[in-house]
């Protein structure tokens, strides 16, 4: 009697278990649907000095994704390299502190963490990211060094590129709230346009990246 009973409660709890959904706790955590991202790209970090002068570059990093499925997020990141200066001049005062924004890209592409479960099964481990590949088009601004004489006055030229790049990448938690996210791709900027005028012979070319970003990140769970 004893077997029959524990063979029957057996019986009774696989078929619960194969019923009801089992708890966050046993399927593992869920990628947020949003996931905003603040933070550095840590290869663009420069600093340059002497004893006359100095200059450092911090380029900050904003990014959004949303989680389309599982598998699939679709992002946008503004980049911008905001570059200080200190100049000394030839009575050992210093000039005042320049602040200036070299370059600065925007950027929005699709996402497929092909190492993450389909919809409905359960994650391997607690990592909600994990390795992808991407396709990003982005926009690209270069301030020109030197100046340009237009009809009415001299100024400082601009230039824009347009881009298309595919990529490799693993974004990762560190702790809580702090991510890295690592990347490399090829891609083919279109010619570039100095203050939206094309300069004549326009070529196409193949470029390559390189990235590390640093991130503080804020995930919005859908209800």
């Amino acid at each position: 009697m004893l077997g029959t009973a524990l063979a029957l409660a057996a019986a009774l709890t696989a078929q619960a278990q194969s019923t009801y959904p089992a708890p966050d706790s046993v399927r593992g955590p869920v990628p947020p649907a949003v996931l905003l991202k603040v933070g550095l790209r840590a290869t663009h970090v420069s600093y340059s000095g002497s004893g006359q002068a100095w200059s450092l570059v911090v380029p900050l990093s904003l990014g959004a994704e949303y989680r389309l499925a599982p598998r699939f997020g679709f992002y946008g990141q503004l980049e911008a390299d905001l570059q200080t200066s200190r100049t000394a001049t030839a009575a050992r005062r210093r000039s005042p502190q320049a602040v200036a924004v070299p370059s600065a890209a925007l950027g929005v592409g699709l996402r497929y963490y092909y190492n993450q479960p389909r919809r409905g099964e359960p994650l391997r481990n607690a990592n909600l990211y994990g390795s992808y590949l991407a396709l990003e088009g982005n926009l690209e601004r270069n301030a020109v060094v030197g100046r340009f004489v237009t009809q009415s006055r001299r100024q400082t030229a601009a230039g824009l590129t347009p881009g298309l790049y595919a990529y490799w990448g693993t974004q990762h938690r560190l702790r809580r709230a702090l991510l890295y996210d690592v990347s490399a791709g090829l891609g083919l900027q279109a010619p570039t346009y100095y203050n939206f005028e094309s300069i004549a012979p326009a070529h196409y070319n193949l470029a390559a990246q390189v990235n590390l970003r640093l991130y503080w990140s804020h995930g919005f769970y859908a209800r």
